[in-house]
């Protein structure tokens, strides 16, 4: 823009010289004309820049970090820096307005994460009744609402604290208390409402080890883990600990937990978390590492594929424990085989791609093809999903194959009793 501006005022110079004297009688007159080009081109530099700024603030969403940055011009902000709305849906509803109650309460069914909190109840109900003596159903209601509560809470909290990084993530920008619709000091106020409410429920419901269980979960998820996410791979270690937990929980609601089988089933939800969560954070990697959260994902790609797979191979094992110490019949080896076996490949895939990508010759001839990063994002997604499947058919199965239940069903024990 200077140069072209420059290069007509320089003209324009030029030819003042062959203006007549009756035009432009002396010098001074030159130089008052030549001022007014100059300036006039200083206003049409600014008017520019103005119109450039503007335009490219509309269209442009830089990373925060990136707008002070010497070579842009101007400042750049997210176009989801600001909240989408300027009161929360309680605020709104406290000061009259007319608010459904769909409009209420969705904004606080999406605090507790409801895929997240539906696995973690799932867990939680199945190790109850492949526990040995779950029978009462007042305790299973006690457990199922409690733990539903419990872990409401920590993923409330888990929000409260991270809407500035979670603005910046695709996956989690819409979440209520980045979008405004729930204020932080809201979301923790209905944590406390739901951590009370589930302990107690746990503890009066239940017995004071599964409360103790569901309390040390809220505290693990929101706090030690949402803060390891800044500052270390290991938070992805920790979080596995937090899903190993609701099993330990139905299993203590009605046996003990120096039971094996309590173990067993802690360690299939521990090693399923790492198949599961290594997928998914392949393929939003850079997300993550814009929003200043710490994956191994981004920080080392081959030892993340690794870790999915060698998990993957872990629930083999896992699954053949929980026939060894009766908690199921030994038909369930076969079942559990297969649904280990396929997500195991997908990991297999996973892993190999992931490897072949980032080995030195690759590396070092320039780095991967296009094609073969999208075929490591593909099979980092069929991990993902397959893991979403197998957890629940895994753990339905092992209901259906727990040890004696068909006996009882079919009077078969009694019959054993009599011939004996």
């Amino acid at each position: 823009m200077n140069f072209t501006n420059n290069n007509a005022i320089n003209h324009l110079n030029k030819s003042l010289h062959f203006f007549p004297n009756s035009i432009i009688s002396n010098a001074e007159h030159k130089r008052t004309i030549s001022q007014s080009l100059i300036n006039s081109s200083r206003d049409i530099d600014a008017i520019d820049k103005s119109m450039i700024a503007k335009v490219a603030k509309k269209t442009l969403a830089c990373h925060p970090n990136d707008a002070s940055n010497n070579h842009i011009p101007f400042e750049v902000k997210p176009k989801t820096s600001k909240p989408v709305v300027t009161q929360s849906v309680l605020q709104r509803f406290l000061a009259g307005e007319k608010i459904t109650p769909k409009q209420l309460i969705n904004p606080y069914m999406a605090l507790t994460k409801p895929q997240l909190t539906f696995l973690i109840m799932l867990s939680s109900i199945c190790s109850y009744a492949l526990a040995p003596n779950s029978a009462s159903v007042f305790t299973f209601l006690f457990l199922t609402s409690g733990t539903i509560l419990t872990s409401s809470a920590a993923n409330a909290i888990n929000m409260a604290r991270e809407p500035d990084f979670d603005r910046q993530m695709a996956r989690t920008s819409t979440r209520p208390v980045v979008t405004g619709m729930v204020t932080p000091n809201e979301a923790y106020g209905f944590a406390a409402l739901t951590s009370t409410v589930g302990c107690a429920l746990l503890y009066y419901g239940v017995n004071p080890t599964v409360a103790v269980l569901g309390g040390l979960n809220i505290v693990l998820y929101s706090w030690l883990y949402t803060s390891l996410k800044r500052k270390s791979i290991l938070n992805t270690w920790v979080g596995a600990i937090v899903g190993a937990i609701p099993p330990l929980m139905g299993w203590a609601a009605c046996s003990s937990l120096s039971d094996p089988g309590a173990w067993c089933l802690a360690a299939l939800l521990y090693a399923w978390q790492f198949p599961h969560f290594n997928a998914l954070s392949h393929n939003i990697k850079d997300e993550y590492k814009r929003a200043g959260y710490v994956m191994t994902a981004f920080v080392n790609p081959k030892l993340n594929a690794r870790v999915a797979l060698r998990y993957s191979l872990l629930m083999f094992p896992i699954c053949f424990g929980m026939c060894y110490f009766g908690v199921t019949d030994y038909y369930y080896m076969l079942d559990s085989s297969l649904l280990n076996g396929w997500l195991t490949f997908m990991a297999f895939k996973f892993w190999w791609q992931t490897r072949q990508n980032n080995s030195a010759k690759v590396l070092s001839s320039g780095g991967p093809t296009k094609e073969a990063i999208t075929a490591a994002n593909v099979f980092a997604k069929k991990t993902f999903w397959g893991s979403v499947w197998q957890l629940p058919v895994v753990l339905l199965l092992a209901m259906l194959h727990k040890k004696g239940q068909w006996d009882r069903l079919f009077g078969w024990d009694q019959e054993e009793k009599l011939e004996a």
